[in-house]
């Protein structure tokens, strides 16, 4: 069963119009850090509270009217800081949503208990949660501005792997972002913490577009690739297992193919353009409301606040429609992961090698 819920969502590579698939919502400016790389500084600056309950509640209902949802991701600020985070999962997990991401800097006392929470009363739903870990000690609470934050991070995964053992639905991962700060030395700490560790899943980021240290942006792709290579390696070692849900092979090939555009797009070299699926197949609400295509553009479609939180509007809207046609004409290209993996993953001409990689795994 839940291998035809995954599949049903193939046919979106086919016909690109129809309800977004992956919805990213930020459910709090606030944090607990003042991340030197942090793209989304501003609003954690700013402390924007996010959405209620019932406004999450209520574009949890739109959604569904329009269509299934495969992917949810709550970002912020940090998510786990809002103490009704289970209550606005349960939004989403009420319609069958398949697979939910929560990243996290693994701070928060009571993320094990929402942890839990959250996989229990959503057992059809596969719940990743993954800690950011930014290098060795020194250079990630240098980066993070928190003494002794790298250890209670490390800590927060291990909580996590226990929790794990109790909820077949839950997937405990680690996020890199690779900056020009870190980016000699996290090859080598990204292997040592997954044999310490043994996550289920590592993210590599590059960090991108704006930070609140710009400086950290001027990373040699060199670097990002060793870490890359890194990653690699250990999954064919059979150190990284990935998450445990249907279609996890293809899902570790989409990530294979992902890295390397973009990797080419920041090198400014894309051999083949990849149409952006970016407000066709995914959105982003802002803890304000604002919807937009994705976290790069700034183009907004709307608010949600003018529609009572009801998506439908402002997805079927001539502003949509425009920024659509924008992005195809534009042959718009970033290097924002999750942007990039739907790209890959809803591009029917990369099936034939998303399908070889897959089997040989």
């Amino acid at each position: 069963m839940k291998l035809f819920r995954a599949l049903r969502f193939a046919s979106r590579g086919l016909h690109r119009s129809g309800p977004p698939v992956h919805l990213t919502l930020f459910v709090t400016g606030a944090c607990n850090l003042r991340c030197r790389h942090c793209f989304h500084w501003r609003e954690v600056a700013e402390g924007v509270s996010g959405p209620s309950a019932e406004e999450v509640g209520r574009l949890a209902d739109s959604a569904a009217r329009l269509g299934p949802l495969l992917w949810v991701s709550f970002g912020g600020g940090e998510p786990f800081l809002r103490k009704d985070l289970p209550e606005l999962a349960r939004s989403f997990g009420r319609h069958g949503l398949a697979h939910l991401a929560i990243p996290t800097n693994g701070l928060v006392d009571r993320m094990v208990d929402s942890v839990e929470r959250i996989a229990t009363e959503n057992p059809e739903t596969y719940l990743s949660v993954a800690v950011s870990i930014d290098g060795p000690p020194d250079v990630h609470d240098a980066i993070r501005a928190v003494a002794g934050g790298h250890a209670r991070s490390c800590a927060a995964v291990r909580r996590l792997a226990r929790s794990k053992e109790r909820h077949p639905n839950l997937g405990v991962g680690l996020i890199f972002t690779v900056t020009r700060e870190n980016q000699d030395t996290l090859a080598d700490h990204v292997e040592e913490l997954v044999r310490e560790l043994e996550p289920d899943n590592v993210t590599i980021n590059l960090a991108r577009e704006d930070a609140l240290d710009r400086s950290l942006l001027e990373v040699d792709t060199d670097r990002y690739r060793e870490v890359v290579d890194r990653k690699r390696r250990l999954q064919r070692e059979g150190r990284i297992p990935y998450f445990d849900f249907p279609l996890a092979r293809v899902a570790t090939a989409r990530d294979d193919l992902m890295y390397e555009h973009v990797e080419s797009v920041a090198r400014g070299r894309v051999k083949r353009h990849l149409p952006c699926t970016a407000g066709q197949l995914s959105a982003v609400v802002f803890e304000n409301g604002d919807v937009r295509a994705c976290e790069v553009l700034p183009d907004t479609l709307g608010n949600l606040n003018d529609t009572g939180w009801d998506l439908a509007p402002i997805w079927k809207s001539a502003e949509a429609a425009r920024l659509r046609e924008r992005i195809e004409q534009t042959r718009c290209s970033c290097t924002w992961e999750c942007a990039q993996a739907d790209n890959v993953l809803f591009q029917p001409k990369l099936w034939p090698k998303l399908a070889r990689k897959a089997v040989s795994r």
